[in-house]
């Protein structure tokens, strides 16, 4: 019996784990419960986690085969080169954040509101596994704003399995597919966080915006 009662409960919590999800709207409460699950959801931090390793993979074998190639055509060209080989820490995330792309997320809140939004982030490169949380509240945010503007909101839950994909973004109320971020290691360092099809996000976020703002007048 107490076999059984424990592979029941076994059975319940890995349900449980697999369905993790979380419902969104806007406003401080919404932020922090976005920031929270982000930050705890067990899956998620797996995911992340991986991908840092896969990162830290990249930097090891470019190191040995192409790094120099690579870098080759970048501002400072051998001085940056001789650089990403021999430093590490913040040094290296500064010398990382010079190569074309690469760029450093901006403090403060990105789309307070849905009029202080006109085009959402779709894509943002990331120099550091540090910033992967933030970068991902970036991307999800415009939506949570967006659907609460339409009086809506948004669930977003973590994804397992083969790919790059990490975090899942529904847009309750609207005959859209699941949005879905990846989270891709580069092979000169960092990452690329990035939605799916972005032009058809593009333009469903700008129908949206603009119905939006046309209610509101």
């Amino acid at each position: 019996m107490a076999m059984r009662v424990s592979l029941l409960l076994g059975l319940l919590l890995a349900a449980s784990a697999a369905s993790a999800r979380v419902r969104l709207s806007g406003g401080a409460k919404a932020e922090n419960k976005l920031r929270r699950f982000i930050e705890q959801d067990a899956r998620l931090k797996a995911r992340l986690h991986e991908a840092t390793r896969r990162e830290e993979f990249y930097l090891a074998e470019a190191r040995e085969s192409d790094l120099r190639d690579a870098v080759s055509d970048a501002p400072l060209g051998d001085a940056l080169r001789a650089g990403l080989e021999k430093t590490a820490g913040d040094k290296r995330r500064g010398l990382i954040e010079t190569l074309p792309g690469m760029r450093v997320l901006p403090s403060g809140a990105v789309c307070p509101t849905v009029a202080a939004c006109p085009v959402p982030d779709l894509a943002l490169d990331v120099a550091d596994a540090e910033h992967l949380p933030d970068s991902l509240r970036r991307l999800v945010r415009p939506w949570m704003v967006l659907q609460q503007a339409r009086g809506s909101d948004i669930e977003l839950a973590s994804i397992d399995g083969p790919g790059d994909a990490a975090l899942s973004v529904k847009l309750k109320d609207l005959d859209a597919q699941p949005l879905l971020i990846n989270v891709s290691p580069r092979l000169l360092g960092g990452f690329k966080v990035w939605f799916e099809r972005p032009l058809v996000l593009a333009a469903l976020y700008g129908r949206e915006r603009d119905a939006v703002m046309r209610s509101a007048r």
